[in-house]
């Protein structure tokens, strides 16, 4: 079944793993994870566990134009560059039918935060750096791709926290059904600076983040409409929506048994819309390992699921990745695809994520039996 109508024939990644897709497929579980930061002078919390992404910039696009470049439009350029290939930039008709859909919550932290204090510290009138006010802009990085790639169909930039890379594959499943595009390149991206460092160890004190790593990273899907000569990976399901009340109230425990329910109703929802029973599932992973609440609703979820036998993944993914926030959801589906790659031709995988406002969003994915990479 291909209930959803869309594919993924290709994806690329950037994380703490390594560059490229096989950097997840080929990577050790219990090799020591990479924790150096790139070489830098700013004063990093020490009491906060990393997980860098390390790639070079000029060996993947090369150097020219590159110069004022932020490190979410690197990343995302990077990975674009490993999903596109070594093929030249589009032309004709296929440059007007491809586009970029990025998931981001706030696009790069860093530049917004530098350019701000530039413009209060520096003489008057506001000496700042020109060259770096486009780096400020949350869409920034989908803007970028679509200019160096000559992509011409939909450019968008979708603000969702955890949920950024589920909304962004949700919108350009829309895109492409209702005829705006025949290829999207959909991803989210998250980059690791001193400004986030900061924020998530505060967080940690607060008891907002479980003690985990901060990482940073990239993924990208090649989506196109499915097709009976070629189906990729099937997107069987997606589902998303408000499913239950802030888990943060005054209600307690209440809320969190509602917000468990809400989760249930999301996983029901994707099930149904994709034809298949729990325990037709083999794999799921879960994307709120860094958030204590969270964690613990998609937990009980998973376990209240009648008939399910699936593997389940979550502390790993943010022990691999670290967190990643914006990152998150598309990170786990990289991860959820790598395992359906092991798995028998027509297994199915599931990612799930929630919020602390009530929010919930369910993917389902079908390995077709003869999938295939873009080149």
């Amino acid at each position: 079944m291909t209930a959803h109508g869309i594919s993924i024939v290709g994806w690329q990644a950037i994380s703490a793993l390594g560059v490229g897709a096989d950097a997840l497929r080929t990577a050790d579980p219990t090799a020591p994870p990479v924790t150096e930061l790139p070489q830098s002078t700013d004063p990093y919390p020490q009491d906060v566990a990393y997980r860098p992404a390390h790639f070079d910039v000029s060996a993947l696009i090369g150097a020219k134009g590159t110069r004022s470049i932020d490190r979410t439009t690197a990343l995302a350029l990077c990975t674009a560059r490993l999903l596109h290939g070594d093929q030249p930039p589009y032309e004709g008709e296929q440059a007007e039918r491809t586009g970029f859909v990025l998931g981001t919550s706030t696009g790069s932290i860093r530049s917004t935060s530098d350019f701000t204090r530039d413009s209060l510290v520096q003489e008057r009138p506001f000496l700042v750096n020109p060259a770096h006010f486009p780096n400020t802009v949350m869409n920034c990085a989908a803007g970028q791709c679509a200019i160096r790639f000559k992509a011409r169909a939909v450019n968008a930039t979708i603000s969702g926290g955890r949920l950024s890379g589920l909304l962004a594959l949700q919108y350009a499943s829309q895109m492409l059904r209702r005829g705006y595009a025949d290829r999207l390149l959909t991803g989210a991206v998250e980059e690791l600076c001193v400004q986030t460092a900061w924020a998530h160890r505060g967080l940690i004190q607060l008891g907002k983040r479980q003690a985990v790593p901060l990482g940073e990273g990239c993924a990208m899907f090649s989506l196109e409409r499915t097709t009976p000569q070629h189906e990729g990976v099937a997107i069987l399901a997606l589902r998303y929506g408000r499913y239950s009340e802030p888990v943060d109230g005054p209600a307690g425990d209440l809320a969190l048994d509602h917000a468990v329910e809400g989760a249930l109703a999301c996983i029901g929802e994707a099930l149904t819309q994709a034809g298949l029973d729990a325990s037709e599932v083999v794999a799921c992973c879960l994307c709120g390992a860094a958030e204590p609440r969270i964690a613990d609703i998609e937990r009980r979820a998973i376990a209240r699921l009648p008939g399910a036998s699936m593997t389940v993944h979550q502390a790993a993914l943010v022990d691999r990745f670290g967190d990643t926030y914006s990152a998150t959801f598309a990170l786990a589906l990289c991860h959820l695809l790598a395992c359906l790659e092991q798995a028998p031709a027509g297994a199915a995988g599931m990612v799930l994520a929630t919020t602390d406002d009530g929010h919930a969003g369910c993917l389902i994915v079908r390995r077709a039996p003869a999938a295939k990479e873009l080149p």
